[in-house]
C-alpha cells in the first residue's frame, strides 16, 4: 500500500493490528507494530498519540478538499476512538481489535483512496529511507567527536535527531516529517550564517550540509521537483545539489533490508538513534 496521506497511513496501522490474536498483550503488539524496543514506554505512548492524532490529519485533509460531503467519509471515526478508548496497555489485544469491525476497514479505505486522488503527498522508497537514517546516525557520531564549536555541534546533533525520528515515525507521520526536519535545518542556516560558514573549513559540517542536500532533494524529486529553490542552493554554494548526489542515499540502501525489517531489529536489540 501506497502510505501517501493520512487515511493510508491509518489504515496500514489497523490492518497490520488484526493480524494479531484477541489474547496477544496490547503493549507488546504496540510495540512491534510501532517498531518501539520493549520497556520504552515513553516512546510508545508518544507514537500511539501520533497514530491516535492522524483522525485530526485525516479530516483536516478532508476540509481542504472542495465540494466533498465530508460526513460521508467518517463513520469509521466512532469505532477508532471507542478503540483507543479501550486500549489498556497491560490487557489483551482484543480490547482494542474488536472494535476494528470489515466496515471501519471499508470507509477507511474509501476516505483513503479519495485523499490519494485529491491531495497524494510524495512517496520515499524504502532503500532511500534507510539509508537516510543510516547516514544520519553514523554522522551525528562524527559530529560529537568534531572539533566544531558547541553550539554549531548542538545544532547539527539535534537537525539528525530530527531527521532520524521522522524517518523511524515515517510509517505514521509520511514524508512531511522528513521534510520538515530539512526545512528546518536550512532555515536556520539562513539565520546563523556561522553554521553555514563552517562548512568551508570543516570535513564535517560540509558533510552535514551535504547530507541534509541529498534529503531534501530525495524528498523533492519524490513530489516531482527536480531542483531546489535557488536561495538555498545559493547559501551553500560549496555544496552538490545534483540529482547523482541525492541517488546516492539509495545507492547506499540498496542492498539492506527494508526501513520496516530494519527499525524492528533496532527494536529488539536495544539500538537507538
Amino acid at each position: 500500500m501506497k502510505l501517501d496521506n493520512p487515511a493510508a497511513r491509518l489504515l496500514s496501522i489497523l490492518e497490520e493490528g488484526l493480524e494479531y490474536k484477541d489474547e496477544s498483550n496490547c503493549r507488546e503488539v504496540w510495540c512491534e507494530i510501532l517498531s518501539v524496543k520493549t520497556g520504552d514506554n515513553a516512546t510508545l505512548m508518544g507514537r500511539i498519540g501520533k497514530v491516535m492524532s492522524l483522525s485530526t490529519d485525516i479530516v483536516e485533509s478532508l476540509n481542504n478538499i472542495g465540494g466533498v460531503k465530508v460526513d460521508r467519509y467518517l463513520h469509521w471515526v466512532k469505532p477508532i476512538e471507542n478503540a483507543f478508548i479501550q486500549n489498556n496497555l497491560n490487557g489483551q489485544w482484543k480490547g482494542f481489535r474488536g472494535q476494528i469491525n470489515s466496515h471501519v476497514i471499508n470507509y477507511l479505505s474509501m476516505t483513503s483512496d479519495l485523499l490519494s486522488h485529491k491531495c497524494p503527498e510524495p512517496i520515499l522508497k524504502e532503500n532511500s529511507l534507510h539509508s537516510i537514517l543510516k547516514n544520519s546516525r553514523k554522522l551525528i557520531d562524527e559530529v560529537r567527536q568534531s572539533d566544531l564549536p558547541e553550539n554549531i555541534k548542538e545544532f547539527m546533533i539535534k537537525q539528525l535527531h530530527k531527521i532520524c525520528l521522522a524517518v523511524e515515525e515515517h510509517s505514521i507521520s509520511g514524508s512531511d516529517s522528513v521534510s520538515s526536519a530539512v526545512e528546518s535545518a536550512f532555515g536556520y542556516g539562513v539565520l546563523h550564517a556561522e553554521a553555514v560558514e563552517a562548512a568551508k573549513t570543516s570535513p564535517v559540517a560540509k558533510k552535514f550540509w551535504q547530507n541534509m542536500a541529498n534529503i531534501a532533494l530525495v524528498v523533492s524529486i519524490s513530489a516531482g521537483v527536480q531542483q531546489l529553490a535557488p536561495p538555498i542552493i545559493k547559501l551553500l554554494p560549496d555544496i552538490n545539489f545534483s540529482e547523482e548526489a541525492a541517488s546516492s542515499q539509495e545507492v547506499e540502501g540498496a542492498d539492506s533490508e527494508t526501513l520496516n525489517k530494519s527499525s524492528k531489529k533496532d527494536a529488539g536489540t536495544g539500538a537507538s538513534s
